[in-house]
């Protein structure tokens, strides 16, 4: 009996030894990045991502940087770390950045209405209109909805964006909510035009990319077609992976979205971030001007933390401010055509991560499993899963859409048929912001002419349509006046409401 005890104590020393040793041990910067690379390449195989880049920064020196999977699938070419991707809204902290060295210079004050810098400013909202400064437009703050559609897939430029957008209507008040705004940043593009006398390119190359010694980054399409390493975009079709294109027109309001990078130039931009504005010993923007973009100014709505984990959202400008488990984090995403990234920094831990991929068939989730990960490793915290965790959000997500769009069918009027003749319904409509709207009869009804594209309507019920394809959740509504005619349409934009397009 002795013996026994004996052996069991032993055999418990041992144990507790062994579990000592791996309490103590402490995983080298080889053993986080071999976890790191397994993590990538097992989820990219489940979420079938053609291609991603990745770079991490950490106290003042790249950690780590990589690329995975293939940028061109059709010719099988693999990305490498200098593959350009479209980042898309990360752009919008290169574009405050941009004003705060306008402040640096004293061209800007930022509590000063850009009425003054800009005479020909003119919103909807005669209020706004003389109110909003730099600050506002940066923080989405304005009460314009996002109105995408002035810009996306058509062929306006900035100027006669930013002279339209007095025909658009808010739908909150000045600074009542956080509503996204890409055409404020626009707006803040044309700004930096005026007060330098530059492009918003021209300014942003040589007193951002240049000093950062960014030497890939384009931020131009014609630019990007001309490098020899670019990542083609990618969408999920009917269950295959097909290319997206790159018609989005997003260069048009480049301030917004219109930088293409890599890996190796985000590397230089997320040092810069958690240096207080300098590189390599020099002062891009100033330490005062870097701390205003990174100033919580408005709550982002609507506020909801789902996981223990996760604070709430406020946002600067081109940043977004958040807690990740106790930790103060900046980020910011993007999303244009098949293209999704993401760019972090802890500033109290001194480490900063950007991810991007070249599909939007997965939308943000690929690249925050990915960000949550390696931030999970250099916080040494033990992992939480997020990979199943968004999976399951995914597929909670894909549920609520089929109910709703059930619930919505359900209230379809079977057998209500279109008051007029299809043939009244024909014709060309026009906003002035928006442009033109051309219906024209088919032999299987309506089709759409929209910003160079074509699409079918689908009949719901009565006098109302529904899009489809690029004008998928757009609704359209032929109102009958007076007299009988149809002499306008009532269309119905996501995150923008109802806009009317007057019979030509």
């Amino acid at each position: 009996m002795k013996r026994k005890l004996l052996i069991l104590s032993l055999l418990f020393a041992s144990f507790s030894n062994l579990s000592a040793q791996r309490r103590n041990y402490v995983f080298t910067q080889a053993d986080t990045l071999n976890n790191i690379n397994a993590f990538v390449l097992q989820t990219m195989a489940e979420w079938k991502i053609p291609a991603t880049s990745i770079t991490i920064v950490k106290d003042g020196k790249l950690y780590y940087s990589s690329a995975y999977g293939m940028k061109n699938t059709a010719k099988n070419l693999p990305a490498t770390i200098n593959t350009l991707f479209p980042i898309a809204s990360c752009t919008k902290s290169f574009t405050a950045a941009a004003l705060g060295i306008l402040a640096d210079e004293g061209k800007l004050d930022w509590n000063k209405p850009i009425k003054e810098y800009m005479p020909d400013f003119q919103l909807f909202d005669e209020v706004a209109t003389n109110t909003v400064t730099a600050r506002d437009i940066l923080s989405h703050r304005t009460g314009l909805p996002r109105h995408d559609f002035v810009w996306l897939f058509n062929n306006n430029d900035r100027e006669s964006i930013f002279k339209n957008m007095k025909y658009l209507k808010p739908s909150k008040t000045l600074y009542a909510q956080y509503q996204y705004n890409n055409l404020m940043y626009n707006v803040a593009g044309v700004l930096i035009e005026r007060l330098s006398g530059k492009t918003w390119e021209n300014f942003v190359r040589e007193k951002i990319l240049i000093p950062l010694e960014m030497k890939s980054t384009v931020l131009t399409y014609p630019e990007l077609f001309k490098s020899p390493d670019y990542a083609m975009s990618y969408k999920m079709e009917k269950e295959q992976m097909i290319e997206a294109g790159f018609g989005s027109n997003v260069d048009a309001i480049g301030a917004a979205g219109a930088v293409k990078s890599n890996a190796v130039d985000m590397t230089n931009w997320l040092l810069m971030q958690l240096q207080n504005g300098k590189f390599n010993g020099k002062q891009i923007i100033s330490e005062k001007n870097l701390k205003e973009n990174h100033t919580p100014l408005q709550v982002v709505y609507p506020a909801e933390a789902k996981y223990p984990e996760l604070g709430f959202g406020s946002y600067g400008m081109g940043w977004t401010m958040n807690v990740y488990r106790g930790n103060q984090r900046r980020q910011h995403n993007g999303s244009i055509e098949g293209f999704r990234s993401q760019m972090t920094v802890f500033p109290n831990n001194n480490f900063g991560v950007f991810v991007t991929i070249n599909t939007g068939a997965v939308d943000y989730n690929f690249v925050n499993i990915i960000t949550n990960y390696i931030s999970d490793n250099l916080l040494n915290m033990n992992q939480i899963d997020w990979n199943s965790r968004l999976q399951k959000d995914r597929d909670d997500a894909k549920f609520e859409e089929e109910k709703k769009k059930k619930e919505h069918n359900a209230s379809r009027k079977m057998g209500a048929m279109m008051s007029h003749p299809i043939d009244y319904y024909a014709g060309v409509y026009e906003h002035p912001a928006y442009g033109t709207l051309q219906i024209f009869k088919t032999d299987r009804g309506l089709r759409a002419f929209y910003h160079n594209k074509q699409t079918e309507l689908t009949h719901f019920h009565y006098d109302f349509f529904e899009g489809n394809d690029f004008l998928e959740g757009v609704t359209f509504n032929f109102p009958t006046n007076v007299k009988g005619d149809i002499d306008k349409i009532l269309v119905t934009f996501p995150n923008a409401g109802e806009v009317e397009f007057k019979r030509k």
